[in-house]
């Protein structure tokens, strides 16, 4: 997946969980993700390749569970809903 599909998967999950009364920090931390997958200068499948999720973890706003979910979305290209609700 590029960093714009990841982003809109990001986003998806963030309207769901809106819609579904979750937790506001949850919603705004998917949000953030997106935007900050938008913002990388390369795609993240390549910054995973070469360092690994934890790479993600030092964008910011992304943790352990957001990096791992976006790294399998880039890694796998699996859709928003198999691999974003696993976060």
């Amino acid at each position: 997946m590029t960093n714009a599909d990841i982003a809109r998967a990001l986003r998806e999950r963030a309207a769901e969980y809106s819609h579904g009364g979750n937790n506001l920090y949850r919603i705004r931390a998917f949000r953030q993700a997106a935007m900050a997958v938008l913002a990388l200068p390369d795609e993240a499948a390549a910054l995973v390749a070469a360092a690994g999720p934890r790479a993600l973890e030092r964008l910011p706003g992304i943790g352990k569970s957001l990096a791992g979910t976006i790294a399998g979305l880039a890694g796998s290209g699996s859709s928003s809903r198999e691999m974003v609700g696993a976060a």
